[in-house]
């Protein structure tokens, strides 16, 4: 029995020790071409009060969740904070918002007591054939003895939650869209 805890105990220190030495920091980084001008993507991407209906985190996935809007109501300052049984708590800040150089923010999640982590983002735009090539970039560091091991794994942790929201973003440009192209077919018929 000694030598299985000796063992163990090896194979636990050498974990933590080869953690130590891997890059704490790491990128989450997804495309996807959305069949909507850079404009629109823009309006859904700039107004954090969609966020929740297109974000694989979303009030789909936390139907309790309270969000709170705080700030101008479209870009740069713009801030959402929630706090809910599944999402827990966090706040996202827009630092900056134009279409032509897209969105910045700061994301703090897992809000415990006082502080929590923070991670940036970065939503780029690009006009291609028509359609919107829209580039979602993530990244931060995981501080702590096992953060590298999360920064190594985060792509394969988080990419899924990525790819998701990016899908959910197309669905609303095109729900969006949709109703723009009614309502300049409703205003040509009445001229």
């Amino acid at each position: 029995m000694k030598k299985f805890v000796a063992a163990a105990l090896v194979v636990i220190l050498s974990f933590s020790l080869f953690g130590m030495t891997l890059d704490k920091k790491w990128e989450v980084k997804r495309e996807l071409k959305i069949n909507a001008d850079p404009e629109m993507v823009h309006s859904f991407v700039a107004d954090l009060r969609t966020w929740p209906d297109w974000t694989a985190w979303s009030r789909e996935r936390d139907p309790e969740c309270v969000f709170t809007y705080s700030g101008p109501d479209f870009g740069e300052g713009m801030r959402y904070s929630w706090e809910g049984e599944e999402l827990g708590k966090g706040h996202l800040t827009l630092t900056s918002a134009s279409v032509e150089e897209g969105v910045t923010f700061d994301l703090v999640f897992g809000v415990t007591k006082g502080e929590g982590d923070l991670a940036q983002g970065i939503f780029t735009y690009q006009d291609v054939d028509g359609e919107t090539l829209v580039t979602w970039t993530f990244f931060g560091e995981i501080s702590g003895a096992l953060g590298g091991w999360f920064a190594l794994f985060m792509d394969t942790l988080a990419g899924a939650e990525f790819e998701k929201g990016l899908l959910g973003l197309q669905t609303q440009c095109e729900i969006g869209l949709g109703a723009k192209l009614e309502e300049e077919d409703a205003s040509s018929t009445e001229g």
